[in-house]
């Protein structure tokens, strides 16, 4: 890879990231904002249920926008209505606001999402798209620790609204590298021939945008209601200072990065189905670890080893199953990538919405909730991927 590719990558790798850290580089604080806001630590987990769904709603609309008006065009949009959200987030003086405002901030980092990975299905082949976004899982998968390490380390030297200043600097530096770096991709020698409406229903039947979408979206609910839920078992019931808590993402990180590794040197040695069923036995592994921490009389040092292994299996197995799904989702759909991204996006988006909101209502009630939880989205895996042909 040249140098310009090189620096192609790595940006396309900051505009997919910064959406995660902007989603985990404030969990550290989830306890300190419940206590700012005089709400529940269920109200607040609220929070992270408002993001996806504004994120969905916002890939939905940049993948269709991106069609028209350019990859670019889109991005640069985007970005600005992010830094709006931030600076809202910054000044929130309740709840809702803060609810309206992360809404706000999630539809504009969308763009970041969705228009990256359309360009990278603009300018790769299937085989190239596959290694890249194995290349990439692989990478971002600093980008969870890096959010919550960051964010401990902001809360607890300076206090939460130097998060939120923090996100306001990381929306500028992506729309000042993305103007001057960002190159338009978009094949306007592609003409849409077909009307939307026949090319929405072109995409609903494929059954491989549904299987593919279904296991993206279940795979990063596990992985944000992780975020929500970590906060409150590492902090409170361990009794983790907000530092100790940040540091645990690297262990998450090199879990996604290992994942991601071993999915990159299994493609073209075994087929898709046989890694993504690995992925999932992995999963299921870790989530047993879990249920045995729950009813083992073990001392609280050993608890936490059981916990920190059960969860690294977990990350392990989902980031063996990702790349898969990213690279294959749309594989009938090039002549309308924007449109496709954009449905799958909004799709998978709502499930990741839908599981932190239930994950959200569950907090709290049972200490086996999040291992139930985390078994429910192993068996939703499991059958999708025995769909698979």
């Amino acid at each position: 890879m040249n140098n310009q590719n090189k620096s192609f990558l790595w940006l396309i790798i900051f505009l997919i990231g910064f959406p995660q850290i902007s989603e985990t580089i404030y969990t550290p604080s989830l306890a300190d904002l419940a206590k700012t806001f005089h709400v529940s630590g269920n109200q607040i987990q609220q929070t992270l249920g408002i993001y996806f769904i504004g994120f969905a709603i916002g890939v939905f609309c940049w993948g269709i926008i991106s069609d028209f008006i350019g990859r670019k065009s889109s991005m640069l949009c985007g970005i600005l209505l992010y830094i709006l959200g931030s600076y809202l987030c910054l000044i929130s003086k309740s709840l809702e606001f803060l609810l309206f405002s992360r809404f706000i901030q999630a539809f504009g980092a969308a763009a970041g999402s969705n228009v990256s990975q359309t360009i990278l299905r603009d300018v790769c082949t299937d085989k190239e798209r596959m290694v890249i976004f194995s290349k990439i899982s692989a990478v971002l998968a600093f980008s969870p620790a890096i959010g919550p390490l960051l964010g401990s380390v902001v809360a607890e030297i300076w206090n939460v609204s130097m998060v939120f200043k923090l996100l306001l600097l990381i929306g500028v530096l992506a729309f000042l590298w993305s103007s001057i770096s960002l190159k338009e991709t978009l094949n306007r020698d592609i003409k849409i021939t077909d009307s939307y409406k026949s090319i929405v229903i072109s995409i609903c039947k494929d059954r491989y945008f549904w299987l593919y979408g279904t296991l993206i979206g279940t795979i990063n609910g596990v992985i944000f209601s992780y975020y929500g839920e970590a906060p409150f078992i590492f902090i409170e019931d361990y009794h983790f200072s907000i530092i100790e808590y940040g540091c645990i993402g690297f262990i998450v990180a090199a879990a996604c990065f290992s994942g991601a590794n071993y999915c990159r040197k299994k493609i073209g040695l075994i087929d898709a189905k046989q890694i993504l069923n690995k992925g999932n036995l992995f999963f299921f592994t870790g989530i047993a670890g879990l249920f045995i921490l729950n009813f083992l009389p073990l001392k609280e040092k050993v608890n936490v080893s059981f916990l920190l292994a059960g969860i690294f299996l977990m990350m392990f197995g989902l980031s063996v199953i990702l790349p898969i799904c990213l690279s294959n989702a749309l594989n009938n759909h090039k002549a309308y990538l924007g449109i496709a991204g954009a449905l799958l996006g909004l799709f998978y988006y709502c499930i990741v919405g839908g599981l932190t909101i239930i994950m959200s209502m569950l907090h709290g009630t049972s200490a086996i909730a999040f291992p139930l939880f985390l078994f429910f989205c192993f068996l939703m895996n499991a059958f999708v991927i025995s769909r698979l042909k």
